[in-house]
């Protein structure tokens, strides 16, 4: 039993690995843009939000094929559409045509975004959740920093070239159809044992699906404005953005290892810890005088972007009827993407409000924020653990 929950644990986070996805070819645009020399900047950039505004869309409706599609189906064809829409590219000379295949990869990462923490709340329960949450976002970053890393390579033999960097969605591919179980869907299964099966209602998740939104708004502050606050502060180069970002890749990987033992010590709790963690992280940023401390910072804020992800994964699994968690992990998913698209839009005219050092500014203002979300979610904490607390002695 141990052995097959390994090997479906591991199905899970081959899955995992593209959760980041969207970023895969980051390093790589500027030479893309480079060949498409008369498709201006903000199109180039396209190839990285049109996949992020597909996931916003693909995302609820992906939660609700639950119920009537198995979900190891739902799987397959997401990984298919990430390796078909990521690598179909690579033989095109045509930006439009890329810029249709970017969207069929976009319902791939929403897939993949959508899936693995449905796929971590029907398989494990309790504590092991909790483990296998934090583990999946271990996964999620060791997928990002390998495909940012290899797409930058690359990216170096040749712009088309770049997207192959999607191959490696052929683990995901071997990995869920050898070891990730058919399951048949609710309503399916509702219906066979000949009762009706249960209401989906995501009420008890919109608190969740909202913070999910509200910390993405200024989570994205890091990979949207750390570049440009290198080169405002003359601490480092392009490269140096790159080895920051790989930092906080491995940050968010280790991280993923102790969520488990946080959680359980912690608890509700867990939660303001990550937001704390992202405030020191932005602050050491945004104060740096040299890129070891952009470094430092990076790192931090690696942690707790696996600490605020997977709490809120694990509070929203556990905020729902079991038919209910796979919306519920969906609009969470969906409100994940719509915080990010619009994070520049909310952070640059408030950074502008402090001084013209808008890429500094941009992580006072993150850190402020996150401040904010940190004491709402300590004292939310603190009195849902004694409501725990003391429903447990009752029980006793």
């Amino acid at each position: 039993m141990e052995q097959s929950k390994g090997m479906v644990k591991l199905a899970i986070f081959s899955v995992g690995i593209l959760m980041m996805g969207a970023m895969a070819i980051a390093s790589g645009l500027a030479v893309i843009g480079q060949h498409f020399s008369d498709v201006p900047q903000t199109s180039i950039q396209l190839l990285i939000t049109i996949p992020c505004l597909v996931i916003i869309v693909a995302t609820p409706i992906i939660g609700k094929l639950q119920e009537y599609v198995p979900i190891k189906t739902l799987v397959l064809v997401g990984v298919l559409c990430f390796l078909v829409g990521g690598i179909v590219p690579a033989f095109m000379n045509s930006f439009s045509a890329i810029l249709v295949m970017r969207a069929i990869f976009g319902f791939g990462v929403a897939a993949a975004q959508a899936l693995s923490p449905a796929m971590v709340a029907a398989n494990f329960e309790g504590d092991e959740r909790a483990n296998v949450m934090g583990q999946l976002t271990s996964a999620q970053m060791l997928g990002c920093a390998a495909m940012v890393l290899i797409s930058g390579y690359l990216a170096m033999m040749g712009w088309n070239m770049t997207f192959f960097v999607h191959l490696i969605a052929l683990i995901s591919l071997i990995c869920v159809a050898a070891w990730l179980p058919n399951v048949k869907p609710m309503r399916a299964a509702g219906g066979q044992e000949g009762k009706a099966p249960e209401k989906v209602n995501v009420a008890g998740a919109y608190g969740w699906i909202f913070t999910m939104f509200a910390y993405f708004i200024s989570g994205m502050i890091l990979a949207t404005y750390l570049a440009f606050l290198i080169s405002e502060k003359n601490v480092g180069t392009a490269a140096d953005a790159g080895q920051a970002t790989m930092i906080f890749a491995i940050g968010g990987f280790l991280m993923g290892f102790v969520f488990g033992k946080l959680m359980q010590a912690a608890k509700n709790i867990s939660l303001a810890i990550g937001f704390f963690m992202g405030v020191l992280s932005y602050l050491i940023i945004a104060y740096a005088s040299n890129i070891f401390m952009v470094y430092v910072g990076s790192l931090i804020y690696g942690f707790a972007v696996t600490t605020i992800f997977a709490s809120i994964m694990v509070g929203t699994s556990s905020s729902v009827n079991p038919a209910s968690v796979p919306m519920a992990i969906s609009l969470v998913t969906a409100g994940q993407n719509l915080g990010s698209f619009l994070c520049p839009y909310f952070i640059t005219p408030l950074a502008a409000m402090l001084g013209s050092n808008i890429n500094t500014n941009a992580f006072i203002v993150g850190a402020i924020h996150f401040a904010i979300m940190g004491l709402i979610a300590f004292f939310w904490g603190v009195s849902k653990n004694a409501k725990t607390k003391a429903s447990l002695k009752v029980d006793a």
